[in-house]
């Protein structure tokens, strides 16, 4: 793991005047991932110093969902993981530390874009294509610990800000925020909005809006209205994705008129 400072934290905190969040900014050129660098400095970190930013030019071990393989090259994209303690927040309520990630990125890229950015159930970030569909340009992911009570949450995020995988080495359509633009992207003022937007609805969040902010995240999701497939763990589904529960389960229903509460799974594209 390099030590370089690649983004400069007096760039990144600037006048930024959030009012919780990041409080201690890591920055390097290259790690493995930034989840497990965060994952390794929490248990050095006095709560005074949470939550904390870790940011990587370049990741070696990058990952999405299931273990998949996240590549992007140096310096076309976000790379970052966001360490907190939310002793405030209820196991069962760890969920909504995703919705607040995916919204708060939307309203980011909506911002310095004008694009109108939407989710693919339940946690990747799509942007309008050329040829009228949607491609994926983000991906989000969570990790807690605790039992009856949360000891630390860790959200790691990776968005394509100047360049996107290839077509052959993604099951799925990707695209970057520069590519679906039609333009650069600064990839500092990205993170400046996202960092914005994301202690807003940190604030929100420990004021009890869980409501808002699961309104704000269901509104988003592209996926709802959609007859999609999902590769759920008992096997493909085919259906019309109806609505989301408040834990965040897709309600789907088959061709058959059956409801299925679907908890996990790839949705296709």
């Amino acid at each position: 793991m390099m030590g370089d400072d690649v983004f400069d934290r007096t760039a990144i905190l600037a006048d930024l005047r959030t009012a919780t969040l990041p409080r201690a900014v890591r920055s390097y050129a290259q790690v493995g991932s930034t989840m497990d660098v965060a994952r390794q400095l929490l248990p050095s970190l006095a709560d005074d110093d949470l939550p904390l930013l870790v940011l990587a030019d370049e990741q070696t071990s990058g990952r999405g969902r299931r273990g998949r393989v996240w590549v992007a090259p140096p310096g076309s994209a976000l790379l970052l993981s966001l360490a907190l303690r939310p002793a405030w927040l209820a196991p069962e309520r760890a969920i909504s530390m995703v919705w607040m990630a995916a919204v708060a990125l939307c309203d980011a890229v909506a911002e310095q874009t004008g694009m109108a950015a939407a989710l693919k159930w339940p946690n990747d970030l799509l942007l309008p294509t050329s040829a009228g569909g949607h491609a994926k340009a983000a991906g989000i992911l969570l990790e807690a610990s605790g039992g009856q009570a949360i000891d630390w949450v860790i959200i790691g995020m990776g968005l394509n800000v100047s360049a996107a995988p290839p077509p052959e080495a993604t099951p799925y359509p990707a695209t970057s925020l520069s590519a679906a633009a039609g333009r650069p992207v600064d990839r500092l003022a990205v993170l400046r909005a996202l960092l914005r937007h994301l202690d807003t609805w940190h604030a929100r969040l420990i004021a009890g809006e869980d409501l808002a902010l699961f309104t704000a995240w269901r509104g988003r999701l592209h996926t709802l209205g959609q007859t999609i497939t999902v590769q759920a763990p008992q096997g493909p589904i085919t259906g019309l994705a109806e609505s989301v529960d408040p834990s965040g389960a897709l309600l789907l229903r088959d061709q058959a008129g059956a409801l299925h509460t679907i908890t996990t799974g790839d949705v296709g594209m």
